[in-house]
């Protein structure tokens, strides 16, 4: 129908979701931040780990539901985010996600609160070295020079966490609603395996990116360059309308762009 879903378009889509897996190609550093910085951008849902880390990710990957790629051709994008606690369990809560793919961007966004924005990312390895940069509306914000180890080969599946947050908006984003926090247990399956042994990495703000230029980065601790396979599973969903904290800054800080008051 147009404009209109069926019932079974319905279906299928939501279902869509339920047995999604990404094959990809991802590279990623791990550096040291301050336990300052942290607790400053993670919302207070989300404790600090003991040793505080930013990680940059770089990388390519398709869908696939049930064994099958879901359309022609791969995403791109480039991550920025922290480690933070949950409750004992420690995983991922990103900052800046960009992508080249108009529909991840949107899904992402407003499914699970994803800070999606469109971006352009371009990366290569020579063998030797991985070369990474990313950045959108003309402003580079990572860029990223790193030399590979030696072949490890794969891994057993392991599971990963990842934090996000998502709620309603009030018309003209005058106040949120329905504030969650949205827990992911990753599984990922390693089939090749490069360690990153040494890197340099800088990042940068833009007037519209500001935030990226602000994230400490201390010393390198470690990093990889791989291809595998992701699956994706909701585990969690915690309503956080009733802890009496006001998310709103939390979410639009990582989700809208800085805007200029042209009024002052």
């Amino acid at each position: 129908m147009s404009y209109v879903w069926t019932q079974r378009q319905l279906e299928e889509y939501r279902r869509y979701y339920d047995n999604i897996r990404t094959h990809h190609s991802y590279s990623y550093v791990n550096f040291s931040t301050t336990a300052e910085f942290v607790r400053s951008v993670l919302p207070p849902c989300l404790d600090v780990p003991d040793k505080p880390k930013v990680s940059i990710g770089f990388l390519s990957f398709m869908e696939w539901i049930h064994g099958v790629s879901n359309r022609a051709g791969r995403d791109r994008a480039a991550i920025v985010g922290v480690n933070a606690m949950y409750k004992g369990v420690e995983g991922s809560y990103y900052l800046t996600v960009l992508e080249t793919e108009e529909v991840n961007i949107v899904t992402g966004r407003e499914f699970w609160g994803m800070p999606k924005k469109q971006g352009f990312i371009d990366y290569f390895e020579d063998g030797n070295g991985f070369h990474g940069v990313a950045g959108r509306k003309s402003h580079d914000l990572i860029l990223l020079d790193a030399k590979l180890g030696e072949e490890l080969g794969g891994t057993e599946e392991a599971p990963e966490y990842y934090f996000d947050m998502r709620c309603g908006f009030e018309v003209n984003g005058r106040s949120i609603r329905n504030p969650e926090l949205v827990i992911f247990k990753n599984s990922t399956q390693t089939n090749r395996f490069r360690p990153i042994v040494s890197a340099d990495l800088v990042l940068k703000g833009s007037p519209f990116d500001s935030g990226v230029g602000t994230v400490p980065v201390g010393e390198f601790l470690d990093g990889g360059h791989l291809g595998g396979e992701t699956s994706y599973i909701v585990e969690q969903v915690v309503d956080l309308g009733k802890d009496g904290v006001d998310y709103a800054p939390y979410l639009m800080g990582r989700l809208y762009d800085d805007w200029p008051d042209v009024r002052r």
